[in-house]
């Protein structure tokens, strides 16, 4: 397969992972009604790994030694930033939290900078902030006073800039990447388990609509969505990865006026405009950030 073609591949994985992201944020809200954000995201970390042990049980055993300190580690902080954005939805609108969060777009470039060493183009810059201004618009209507929940939701969202550029710097291209998902998702569930026996709460998903947003967070949003974010990462650069994955707030407040009857406003049109306009732009022309082997 040529680099190319490995670009390209990488690209409609991360547009897939937007996707599914998006679907994240109506079954958050359907998971939260029958279980705490703890007990949410135990369940959704918990069935991830559990999807993959029946099928790569030998792989994970052959090469887990190798793999286990970088996924431990990049599972406890995917983890955190996941348990900060629960904890900060508790104090903040749904809208103006798809903003907030998705302000990695514009943290990867310094983040980057400050990890790798290495500075950004200037269309990242760029790109950055018109992928803010779009989403800014899409969450025009949750404008108002500022909240506690904000502040939380912004602390989140470094926490997964961290992240991904965490991965992106670690991640080599020989790595398998569904060992990596199922120690990442291991640890992560650990985690959330420590967070809900701390916190208290029901540990059994309460009713359909819980059970249903959990599956679909356990198995799409976090089993699939992350392992194609992992591939994408060893062939693109983290500010690539960070700039299409903030398209979930497009596709996630699409999916809530179709499950919500909300109507589709003319600044929700424009904000994906501006969305798209800056994938498109740091998305010609670009190298892979550092080389990964």
């Amino acid at each position: 397969m040529t680099p190319n073609s490995r670009e390209t591949k990488a690209r409609l994985m991360l547009w897939t992972t937007a996707l599914i992201w998006g679907g994240g944020f109506v079954a958050g809200k359907m998971a939260l009604t029958g279980l705490s954000p703890w007990g949410v995201l135990f369940w959704r970390f918990g069935l991830a790994a559990l999807v993959f042990l029946p099928f790569f049980y030998r792989r994970i055993l052959r090469q887990w030694k190798g793999l286990f300190v970088f996924a431990l580690l990049s599972g406890l902080l995917l983890a955190l930033s996941l348990a900060v954005q629960l904890w900060g939805l508790s104090y903040t609108t749904s809208a103006r939290q798809s903003f907030l969060f998705t302000t990695y777009v514009a943290e990867a470039p310094f983040v980057s900078w400050a990890v790798l060493k290495k500075r950004p183009p200037a269309k990242a810059f760029a790109g950055g902030f018109l992928a803010l201004s779009g989403i800014g618009l899409i969450a025009e209507n949750g404008a108002g006073d500022i909240r506690l929940g904000d502040f939380i939701t912004l602390s989140s969202s470094l926490l997964f800039t961290l992240q991904i550029v965490f991965v992106g710097k670690y991640m080599k291209k020989d790595m398998d990447i569904f060992v990596f998902s199922f120690i990442q998702f291991s640890a992560a569930t650990l985690l959330s388990l420590l967070l809900l026996s701390l916190q208290g709460g029901p540990l059994i998903p309460r009713g359909t609509e819980c059970t249903e947003g959990v599956l679909f967070l356990g198995i799409l949003n976090t089993a699939a969505a992350f392992t194609l974010q992992n591939g994408a990462q060893k062939y693109l650069p983290d500010v690539t990865v960070s700039l299409i994955s903030s398209m979930e707030s497009v596709f996630g407040f699409l999916f809530s006026c179709l499950y919500y009857g909300n109507p589709v406003s003319p600044s929700f049109l424009a904000g994906g405009a501006l969305c798209f306009a800056a994938i498109v732009l740091n998305g010609v022309g670009n190298k892979k950030i550092d080389d990964r082997g």
